[in-house]
């Protein structure tokens, strides 16, 4: 199997297949970054879409300065921060987004792919109930496996920062999940619950 490098230098020369094997290698992980950060089906297809529109006209800038799976991630980000800024006045500067919640701007429901189960629900609502800045360290960890040294490098923040994020974020999520509920009794936010909804959300997106 061709790694990613080679297939970019190969879609940057022309090959129309390598970029549909770059776009099929990714998708998945691009699809589970948008579907706890908006309410609906469409709006998480159409940021997918974006995604890869803006990897497409970018892909001739695009110097392996970091491996091409973070690059995807990172454009995904700039993406939701766009669209966040679009459709909610108050997101007017980047520093806003170490204060935003989804949770508290957006009453609908969530994706119907995170609403299935009782338990992983209430999970999804707790991420969308912290700082967006602590929830995206914390899928990128959960979801992606990846360290606070790759999250630091994705985003391009000091790893140091990252690792006050995770802790923080963990800290804030354990504290939601900790709350009584109507939809049952409080969840503790252990490795191992965590572990169980990232793999019940892998599974429900890669089907």
């Amino acid at each position: 199997m061709q790694d990613d490098q080679t297939l970019v230098e190969a879609w940057r020369a022309g090959d129309r297949v390598a970029g549909d094997t770059l776009v099929q290698r990714h998708f998945h992980a691009v699809a589970r970054f948008f579907h706890n950060k908006v309410s609906n089906e469409d709006d998480a297809a159409d940021l997918i879409g974006q995604t890869f529109l803006a990897c497409t006209g970018g892909k001739d800038r695009f110097r392996g300065e970091i491996a091409f799976s973070r690059y995807v991630f990172r454009v995904a980000v700039n993406v939701l921060q766009q669209h966040l800024r679009k459709k909610y006045k108050r997101c007017r500067e980047a520093a806003d987004f170490g204060a935003l919640c989804l949770g508290h701007f957006d009453d609908g429901s969530l994706s119907t792919v995170l609403a299935r189960k009782q338990d992983f629900r209430r999970v999804a609502q707790a991420m969308r109930a912290i700082p967006l800045d602590f929830q995206i360290a914390l899928e990128l960890n959960i979801f992606e496996d990846l360290s606070g040294r790759e999250i630091g490098e994705l985003l391009d923040v000091p790893e140091a920062t990252v690792r006050g994020r995770l802790r923080l974020g963990k800290q804030r999520l354990a504290e939601q999940l900790a709350q009584p509920s109507l939809d049952g009794a409080p969840i503790v936010a252990d490795s191992e619950s965590l572990g169980a909804w990232a793999l019940e959300i892998r599974t429900l997106v890669e089907r």
